[in-house]
């Protein structure tokens, strides 16, 4: 796995790096003050793991600027901030995962992983907060909905989005319904665009905002 990390802080990303080094990891590293986007182009990383306040550039405007470019290309917020604005705001964004800098290295590890895999990566210390924003009923979240938001979603569509809201993979839709992990790609980017929404986590908030569960399947 090649990643590339971006944070202010020097000592940090050496000390990461050796981290990542060690776990056979290939790193490349910058500061605020680079072209995130060069670097992304000359190393052609598999992930960016990314600082959410740097001077000189702010991380969420980072993200939205990765996002727009490479929009396959997994992100994961790496902070010391546990608010929940900035959490949401993140996800909101486009990004595949959200941790803090205090988490454990092994966990870290198997967070990156996660990621790339097409998981959402949430610190053990968030998955809370992130559980009741999605288990919140649907009138204390909007005070009006259009009569069926996901009218424009085929079958398929609508039954890969409720596995999306439970969480599943890429890799275990896949399975599931018998077809190849590029087709379900292929659907997910379908009905990221179909509900004008950026993330995976924003369309599994939107489904769970308007009452779309999933269906007993095996």
């Amino acid at each position: 796995m090649r990643i590339l990390l971006v944070d202010d802080h020097q000592l940090f990303r050496a000390a990461l790096q050796e981290l990542l080094h060690a776990q056979g990891l290939t790193t490349e590293s910058g500061s605020g003050q680079d072209d995130v986007l060069a670097l992304i182009a000359s190393f052609q990383p598999d992930l960016v793991l990314l600082d959410l306040r740097m001077p000189g550039q702010d991380g969420l405007s980072v993200l939205r600027q990765i996002h727009e470019h490479h929009p396959d290309l997994p992100v994961v917020m790496l902070t010391g901030s546990e608010e929940e604005r900035d959490l949401f705001d993140c996800l909101r964004a486009g990004a595949q995962g959200y941790l803090l800098k205090h988490n454990d290295p092994e966990y870290l590890i198997s967070a990156l992983h996660q990621a790339t895999g097409g998981k959402i990566a949430v610190a053990p210390q968030l998955t809370d907060t992130l559980a009741r924003a999605l288990g919140q009923p649907p009138d204390q979240r909007t005070e009006q909905a259009p009569p069926d938001p996901f009218a424009g979603l085929t079958p398929r569509e609508r039954d890969i989005l409720e596995r999306l809201a439970a969480g599943e993979s890429n890799k275990v839709i896949a399975r599931h319904l018998g077809i190849s992990d590029g087709t379900v790609k292929l659907h997910v980017k379908s009905v990221l665009r179909k509900l004008g929404v950026h993330s995976r986590v924003e369309a599994a908030i939107k489904a769970v905002d308007f009452g779309l569960t999933r269906r007993t399947t095996t």
